[in-house]
């Protein structure tokens, strides 16, 4: 379907990178040759067609509401209590942690504080944060520390 409309669907950082909490980079395949008012209606065919398909998952995942309820707070749980959490395993765990306040599972947060979690533990976003330059190792530790304190304003 997407190869159909000259479009690529990545990893999270484009070519050759992994998805990553289950966010994905749509491009265009093909830049000559076609205008830009075309590449912006393909781009909406693609972006509808996956609202679609996701409005579908989730239909399909309410029938199944203990597993992901307990998948949702199971990822909740590490990312408030981890001692270290990676930038990758930070956003797989936010993006359960975002499913489970879409669906209304999750009621001890907000889109707007899961926005800011996603924002600021992000490795060059943390340190800004922080005001302060740290190696990875650093990173990983400091990530829980602003986990609770944007979780606890």
């Amino acid at each position: 379907m997407v190869n159909g409309v000259g479009m690529n669907i990545r990893g999270v950082y484009g070519e050759g990178s992994k998805t990553q909490g289950n966010m994905y980079q749509v491009s265009n395949k093909q830049s000559l040759g076609i205008t830009e008012k075309e590449m912006i209606k393909n781009i909406r065919v693609i972006t509808d067609k996956m609202i679609e398909q996701e409005r579908l998952a989730r239909k399909y995942l309410g029938k199944n509401s203990r597993s992901l309820e307990d998948k949702v707070y199971r990822s909740y749980g590490i990312l408030t209590n981890a001692r270290i959490l990676s930038s990758e395993e930070t956003r797989s765990l936010l993006s359960d942690v975002k499913l489970g306040t879409d669906l209304g599972i999750i009621q001890e947060l907000n889109d707007l504080k899961v926005n800011e979690l996603i924002l600021y533990t992000k490795p060059a976003n943390l340190q800004k944060f922080l005001g302060e330059k740290l190696d990875a190792e650093a990173r990983d530790r400091k990530r829980r520390e602003v986990i609770k304190q944007i979780i606890k304003e």
